[in-house]
């Protein structure tokens, strides 16, 4: 059998005796290939004349005929041009080896153990290569790219199917947590009408969190992050647009209930208010934000590879419990199938960060030039919509309307629904615009019918919000 077995680099990983053993009992037990097919492929097996007996015997129980040494030959004779006579005398060689099916999962997992390693050696072996080499990308770009093909090798049994008593256990769990709690099941957002609207936000899943230029959603979306972070849930922001400073200014304008102009100097003059007490405010604000379990990146080119790279490192250091990306059309792409295209690879990308961090992952995105202004957003008017609306696993929109009308609803911020999983689409939630803060909070004035843009708000059938009497101002009152 020696003989047969294919030259190569003879440090490399591999385990022959749990090969054969696996193919044997395969042969002698064609039941025993339902327990490993699925998380078991032949690229697994370190010799190639293994792979070519393992292929047959998927093959056969694919056609529903049995998988013996007989029929394992017969299979290669017709679908083998090269060496057929050796590899049909080795598969009713190891049919007839004294083998049993008992341990074929455990010696299926060696197998795939040994594989997972000669994909490590030959991830390394690659980025050395293109690291020596004088063209190609950059040492960040290379580092992302490792990191991607590293994470993809999984455990080395896949979950697959469960009893479906333990996926409603877990619901139970769930549901007699949010009736016995009445919070949302996912991370709470700091506005309490959108908590109910959404249920807070899932893990795993991906939050796009889209508007027109100065509606607020780089001021929300950092709210989010600070409100997290201050409630010590580890937090990671990439802020592609604006620098690390100019968010830990908004973080203490918002904290510590300081106007924006002030904190960032342009305007210190008398009239701005009390100069002391700003101060102190802002002390106590820094000392704060300090203590929060925020993490921030403010690379202006990250591509989604190396934002994923970068939050998986952070996440082993310490798990991450949410993802704020600002924003979705600043980041880097190839530049080689197209934006729609590229810009749908990016979400799928932070999706799959997601589940892997089992956190949520809030993005930023910006709508079309060409959207009709003055109108409530659609999906639609998201730039590159397809790709993106494809993969969210809820889009929400910020809308003001007093931006292209003063007198229209002055102070108010709509959230609306775009989509979302067991949730109601066309959900609109009000919101207050304390943008001098950097904050939006909950709505306290009079309610408005959803499509109601009145002069002078009356009482609705339908209310979007409650009237709520508190406006507080610390941020980490609002849960």
């Amino acid at each position: 059998m020696n003989a047969l077995i294919d030259s190569g680099v003879e440090t490399a990983p591999h385990n022959l005796d749990a090969e054969t053993a696996v193919l044997a009992g395969l042969m002698l037990h064609n039941d025993e290939l339902s327990n490993v097919q699925d998380w078991l492929s032949e690229q697994d097996f370190y010799s190639h004349q293994h792979r070519v007996i393992y292929s047959a015997i998927v093959a056969l129980a694919g056609s529903n005929k049995p998988a013996d040494g007989v029929t394992v030959g017969e299979w290669i004779y017709a679908n083998v041009a090269d060496g057929a006579d050796a590899l049909a005398m080795l598969a009713i060689n190891l049919a007839c080896e004294a083998y049993t099916a008992a341990n074929v999962v455990s010696y299926a997992e060696v197998i795939v153990e040994h594989s997972h390693k000669r994909q490590f050696i030959d991830t390394c072996q690659k980025a050395l290569q293109a690291a020596y080499s004088r063209r190609g990308h950059s040492a960040e770009e290379l580092a992302a790219h490792m990191a991607a093909r590293l994470s993809s090798i999984a455990p080395v049994r896949t979950t697959g199917l469960r009893p479906y008593r333990e996926v409603m256990k877990r619901f139970s769990d769930e549901l007699l947590a949010r009736h016995r709690d009445g919070k949302p099941i996912g991370m709470p957002t700091p506005w309490a009408d959108v908590n109910k609207a959404i249920g807070g936000l899932q893990d795993g899943q991906v939050i796009v969190l889209a508007a027109r230029s100065n509606m607020g959603k780089s001021v929300m979306g950092f709210q989010q992050a600070r409100f997290t972070g201050l409630r010590g849930d580890p937090v990671a922001v990439f802020s592609m647009e604006m620098v690390d400073t100019d968010v830990a200014a908004r973080d203490v304008a918002a904290l510590g209930e300081i106007p924006l102009q002030w904190v960032i100097g342009q305007d210190l003059s008398e009239s701005q208010g009390d100069t002391d007490g700003y101060w102190s405010r802002a002390t106590v604000a820094i000392s704060d934000m300090m203590g929060a379990a925020i993490m921030m990146d403010d690379d202006p080119q990250l591509s989604a590879p190396q934002i994923v790279a970068r939050a998986k490192r952070a996440h082993a250091r310490k798990p991450l419990r949410l993802v704020v990306i600002d924003h979705l059309h600043e980041m880097a792409l190839p530049g080689k199938q197209g934006e729609v295209i590229e810009r749908g690879q990016a979400m799928r990308d932070l999706k799959g960060l997601a589940k892997f961090l089992r956190c949520p992952v809030l993005i930023l995105a910006q709508l079309n030039r060409d959207a009709a202004k003055g109108e409530r957003p659609q999906v639609k008017d998201i730039r590159g919509s397809g790709g993106i609306e494809e993969v969210a696993d809820v889009i929400l929109f910020v809308h003001r309307p007093d931006v292209y009308n003063p007198t229209d609803r002055p102070g108010l911020v709509e959230v609306i629904v775009g989509k979302g999983r067991n949730i109601q689409t066309g959900t609109v939630v009000s919101l207050r615009n304390q943008y001098q803060y950097q904050r939006a909070v909950d709505w306290d004035g009079p309610a408005y019918e959803f499509n109601e843009a009145p002069a002078e708000p009356k009482r609705p059938t339908r209310q979007l919000a409650p009237r709520l009497g508190s406006r507080r101002a610390r941020q980490g009152d609002d849960e």
